[in-house]
Parts: C-alpha cells; sequence; structure tokens
C-alpha cells in the first residue's frame, strides 16, 4: 500500500483572546488494490482528550472463496496535524463482529471493544476452522490500549450461541458470514462506567426463525468487570447478515430517563416495523415504540436502511436514513432522509411522530454518512449522492450545514483528487477547533481494481464562504449527469444566483436563474459536445466546469 500526506491551503491567522490561532487541512490517503491479498477500510475517527484523532478501522483478508473478504479490527493513531503516529492489527483466528469501538476513561486512558467468534479462519471455507462441528459462543472484550495502539490489558467475555449450518442446494457454496455471530453495538461512557449491548445471532436459513436472535445490554466498568446486565427476547426479522446494520452506527445513547436503543431490524409480527427500545438507568425494558417511514409512502414503504442517528440536546434525536423512493419504475432509486423526530418515552401516538424532514435525491442511489452537532445547535449532515453501483456513475460526497429548523446554511460538495473517481462518504467527526473531518472510500472508474480509503481534515474557515471553500478542495455547485443527454441539472445551495452555459465557442446559450437547490436545463436542442458552466453570485462566478453531451 501507498500512503500520501497532504497539507493544503494552510494558515489563516487571527486575533483571539489576545494569541494568534492558525488552522491547517491535512489528508491521509491510503491507496490499495482490489486484487491485493489484504487490505483496510478506514471507518470512524473519533477525537481523544489529547487532541489526537484516533480512527477505528476494518482490515480484510482475501479469504478461499472467491472475492469475500473476513473483516478483523484495527487501529490508526494521527496526530493533531495529520501526522500518522501508530497503528495496530487485532488479529486472531476468528470471525469478527465488525471495526472495534474506541472508548476513554476520565484519565484519558485509551480502550477499545470488539466481538469475535473463536475457531473461525478466513482462508476455510464459510470460515470455520472445524466446520463439521462449528463453536458454540462468542466473546466480547474490553482491551486498554497503550500510546502505540498495543494491548497492555484484556478482559474477555465468553457468551454462549446458537449456532447451525448454513446448507441447501441454493446456497450451498456461500459463505455464511454470520453463522453463530455475536455483534457488539457501538458503547458509550456514562458516569465512567461503559453502557453497551449486543445482538446474538443464530442461521437456519431459509427455514424461520432466523437472523438476530436477542438483545442484551450492559453496564461495565474500565476493570472489565460486568456490572449488571439484562437480556430481552425480541421479534427480529431478518437474516444473520442484517447485523451489519449495526456494525459502526450509533444507535445507543443516553436520554432523559435512562437509554435508548434505535433497533435497524423489522419487528416480524408488529406490521413489519422498526422500534426504539427504552431502558431505565438499571437496563430494565420500559416500553418498545414504533418508527416508520413519514408519508409520502411509495410502493416500496417498508425499506429503511443506513440508519444513523444523533441525541439532540433538546430531548428529540435526529434521525438519518436511506429509503425507496416514490420511483417505482427504478427500483435502485434510493433517496436519502434527515428527520428530526419526538421519542419521548412519554409519547402516546402509535408511531413516533417527526417534527420535521427533509429529502435530498439523485438519479440512482443515495446513501447517508452522519450527523454531527455544533455548538450553536446547528448541523452537519454528510451524504453521498448518485452512488451508481451497478452503473459506475460518478458520484458526490455532500457535507450540508444545517440550521436547527433545517434550513440550509451551507452545501458544499468534495470528491477525490482525479477524474472518474466514485467515492463515498464512510462518517464525519466535528473536532474541537471547529473543524470537520470527513472519512471516505473511494475507487477508479476506469480501472475499478484500484481503490483508496481516506481522512480529509477541514479547518473551520473552510465553511465561511465561497472562496474559502476553494482554498480547501471543496465546491459550492455540481452538474449532473456527466456525461449528460437532454438534461442538465445544476445542483447548488447558493441563493440569488444564476446559471450560464456556453458553447465551446464561447458563446452563451443559457442564461437561467437559480430557484431551488436543483435547476433543470432542457438542453434537447443542443447539439453534442462540451459546454461550459457557471454559477454566477452576488455578481462574481462562484463555480464552473465543463459539461459533455452525448
Amino acid at each position: 500500500m501507498r500512503t500520501k500526506l497532504k497539507f493544503i491551503a494552510a494558515i489563516a491567522f487571527a486575533v483571539l483572546f489576545g494569541s494568534n490561532a492558525f488552522a491547517q487541512e491535512w489528508e491521509q490517503s491510503y491507496e490499495w488494490l482490489f486484487s491485493d491479498e489484504e487490505e483496510f477500510d478506514l471507518v470512524k475517527a473519533h477525537e481523544l482528550s489529547s487532541g489526537k484523532i484516533a480512527v477505528s478501522t476494518n482490515h480484510y483478508y482475501k479469504c478461499g472463496w472467491g472475492d469475500f473478504y473476513a473483516p478483523h479490527p484495527a487501529l490508526k493513531m494521527f496526530a493533531a496535524d495529520g501526522t500518522e503516529l501508530a497503528e495496530n492489527l487485532y488479529f486472531k483466528p476468528a470471525y469478527y463482529g465488525g471495526h472495534p469501538h474506541i472508548i476513554e476513561n476520565k484519565n484519558g486512558e485509551l480502550y477499545m471493544m470488539a466481538s469475535y467468534t473463536p475457531d473461525h479462519d478466513y482462508t476455510s471455507f464459510n470460515y470455520f476452522l472445524n466446520y463439521d462441528n462449528p463453536p458454540d459462543e462468542g466473546i466480547y472484550g474490553l482491551y486498554k490500549l497503550d500510546d502505540q495502539l498495543n494491548v497492555v490489558e484484556a478482559y474477555e467475555h465468553h457468551i454462549k450461541i446458537d449456532t447451525s449450518e448454513y446448507r441447501d442446494q441454493q446456497w450451498e457454496d456461500v459463505p455464511l458470514e454470520q453463522c453463530g455471530a455475536l455483534v457488539l453495538v457501538p458503547p458509550i461512557v456514562d458516569d465512567d462506567k461503559i453502557v453497551g449491548a449486543y445482538v446474538k445471532t443464530y442461521s437456519r436459513y431459509p427455514t424461520n426463525p432466523h437472523g438476530p436472535d436477542s438483545l442484551f445490554a450492559f453496564r461495565m466498568d474500565f476493570e472489565g468487570n460486568i456490572l449488571d446486565q439484562k437480556g430481552f427476547e425480541l421479534p427480529y426479522m431478518g437474516s444473520g447478515g442484517s447485523c451489519r446494520h449495526l456494525l459502526g452506527r450509533e444507535l445507543l445513547f443516553k436520554s432523559e430517563n435512562g437509554y435508548m436503543f434505535y433497533c435497524p431490524f423489522r419487528f416480524v409480527d408488529d406490521g413489519n416495523l422498526y422500534h426504539v427500545i427504552y431502558l431505565d438507568h438499571d437496563l430494565n425494558l420500559e416500553k418498545v415504540r414504533p418508527y416508520r417511514k413519514i408519508e409520502p409512502l411509495s410502493q416500496y414503504d417498508d425499506i429503511i436502511q443506513g440508519i444513523k442517528v444523533k441525541r439532540s440536546r433538546h430531548n428529540t434525536t435526529y434521525f438519518t436514513v436511506e429509503l425507496a423512493s416514490n420511483n417505482p419504475a427504478k427500483a435502485t432509486d434510493y433517496d436519502v432522509r434527515l428527520y428530526e423526530l419526538d421519542d419521548s418515552i412519554d409519547g402516546t401516538e402509535p408511531y413516533i411522530p417527526s417534527l420535521q424532514y427533509i429529502t435530498r435525491t439523485s438519479e440512482d442511489l443515495d446513501w447517508p454518512c452522519d450527523i454531527e452537532l455544533l455548538d450553536d445547535n446547528s448541523l452537519y449532515f454528510a451524504y453521498t449522492l448518485n452512488m451508481g453501483f451497478w452503473s459506475n456513475l460518478d458520484s458526490w460526497m455532500m457535507i450540508e450545514h444545517l440550521s436547527p429548523d433545517f434550513d440550509t446554511i451551507s452545501t458544499l460538495y468534495f470528491d477525490h483528487e482525479g477524474e472518474r473517481i466514485y467515492s463515498s462518504a464512510t462518517s464525519i467527526l466535528a473536532t474541537n477547533d471547529g473543524g470537520l473531518l470527513l472519512v471516505y472510500q473511494s475507487k477508479n472508474l476506469d480501472n475499478t481494481n484500484q481503490r483508496w480509503t481516506t481522512a480529509t481534515k477541514f479547518p473551520a474557515e473552510a465553511f465561511v464562504g465561497i472562496d474559502e471553500a476553494h482554498d480547501n478542495g471543496l465546491k459550492v455547485a455540481i452538474a449532473y449527469p456527466n456525461p449528460g443527454r437532454d438534461v442538465l441539472n445544476i445542483r447548488t445551495g447558493l441563493k440569488d444566483a444564476r446559471v450560464e452555459v456556453y458553447d465551446i465557442s464561447g458563446k452563451l446559450i443559457c442564461n437561467q436563474e437559480i430557484t431551488g437547490s436543483i435547476t433543470s436545463i432542457n438542453t434537447e436542442s443542443w447539439p453534442s459536445g462540451i459546454y461550459v458552466w457557471k454559477v454566477i453570485a452576488n455578481g462574481k462566478e462562484a463555480e464552473s466546469g465543463k459539461w459533455i453531451k452525448h
């Protein structure tokens, strides 16, 4: 693998409480090939009390079956300026439940939590070392780390799980990735105690019941002692593989009455709805409330996935999902929505009500990334548009700054350096200095063997204005589809602006006001060729680019 560290546009000075302040942007990008025998993906960044950035990582090995990989946990550590300080891979001959979860105690000591199923191996069929007698337990552990990310203390708990083979004529050769797995939900720290949850899964697919088996909530101290644990059998629906909806998702958080868990699985005996599970401070089950898509509904009204949640400071929840659009002619067309939910435990409505929501959509598949809450209660909302898994379309990673009322303050676009690069945002982190760290994955559309995993830090001033955004590699408008045919769409969050389009000779052929987030221009009568578009705001050019008509 090759790595690059890029410091861009760098230093702005200001007087702040009598001292000079500066900010700088950095990027760590790791290139790998899909044909490699191993690779890793950066997943979730955490800012530590020391100011360092720890990034949880999935490390993959090629298994003996096709191009499937088996994930193992790994961590990387960066200084505040982006310098890589340490990395560590926590390999065991086991099947893991995803990347590790990073936590700190009140003394600033670093820990990770991870879960795995023993007696698996990435080179063996179905990852089993002993396929005829698979393991019947899972393990979740707390691991104390030093400043080089080495494990210096380990506390592991062994949990019995139901495990069975996944074999019939139709699926005989498919690796069973979630057979007898124990999947850990990202934990939280409350009063210097760890509060977490895990799901046991079993696999008797295609016979029922199958998939998630039960939910367990626990409280643990930083010496690994279980102080309290409660289990709940819940009528989940879905295969064991659907437990991937848990990985890397912050679904458990503290509330005014105890704790809340946003379940990413449907309940089979309750209209296939999704639910919020309410626990009291002693982890007792108090209530279960359903949530669903808000009107307008499409014919795919049971599809909600990619769930990410963030608790507000006024006892509501910001909730983003990918859901099926209202385009029945294109089943791969999914949209992104951001909700604010009134999920009080005292609510009596049949479904958890939405206070407000917004929709973000393109011509193809769209995917939510993350939500970050700022000190002024505004939000950073990140998502990817036009993912185009099947059509290899260009994609756009979006960073939207929203008011508490979901009004757009700014909309910025970011992509990997170079043309014909497909990128997908994985997570964001609002840092204590006012900056934003974006983690994302990329591939070369003209050579899909070439991939990247990247963490990019934007300084606070990158979100102040158009010039500052450009200085940090961000755009304020995009044109799509590109190449296109009969319609040119300009997407921007700028107000009081217009779009101009010029042909190859420099002649102005279109001058149209921008009246919304998407401005569509009919290009049916235009000849094939290359055009230049410009967005004009406040009397000057704000963004421009080439557009190709086929």
